[in-house]
């Protein structure tokens, strides 16, 4: 039984620390992503507040980083999701996705985001957390490959009703 992870902001140099394992991993590895360029967005999105990480021990390092953008299309945009592979099948990519969730559709209407639509992995896990593909987007991150955008409505119950959010008019 794996401990339930803890959800925290890193430091700038913390998240920083993270692109040498995502960049030895799939996909970042086979589109060539670099760990001094992927560092420093990052720390700059760390700084932004953009970054989480979440660990099973209290000193333990980080076994999973997700970046997400606010503000994107009425919503906000997952631009990173990356678990460690020895953390991988313990909940902790999903514990994130729903923390970016809670925060997200509490005064915005969408969840974006998107994957290589060679990535069936992660399609699927999306897919299971409640997001549908909206769009094809070929030659966005690298040229010939297709990434796939996705999208997760906020729930009916109320959430989501921020200033972004339209009112509705009564039918007459």
């Amino acid at each position: 039984m794996s401990r339930p992870a803890r959800i925290f902001r890193p430091t700038p140099a913390a998240a920083r620390a993270q692109a040498a394992w995502i960049v030895a991993i799939e996909p970042w590895r086979g589109l060539g992503y670099r760990a001094e360029a992927l560092g420093r967005y990052l720390a700059r999105k760390a700084r932004a507040r953009a970054v989480w990480a979440a660990r099973t021990s209290p000193h333990g390092p980080p076994l999973g980083v997700v970046v997400a953008d606010d503000g994107v299309l009425l919503g906000a945009f997952i631009a990173l999701l990356a678990v460690r592979p020895e953390a991988s099948g313990q909940g902790l990519g999903r514990r994130l996705v729903e923390h970016v969730a809670a925060k997200t559709f509490a005064k915005r209407r969408w969840l974006y985001t998107s994957a290589d639509g060679n990535n069936l992995a992660a399609l699927r896990f999306y897919r299971r957390l409640g997001f549908a593909r909206v769009g094809r987007l070929p030659d966005l991150v690298r040229r010939g490959r297709v990434e796939i955008l996705l999208r997760r409505p906020a729930p009916r119950e109320g959430h989501g009703e921020g200033k972004d959010r339209p009112r509705r008019r009564p039918i007459s």
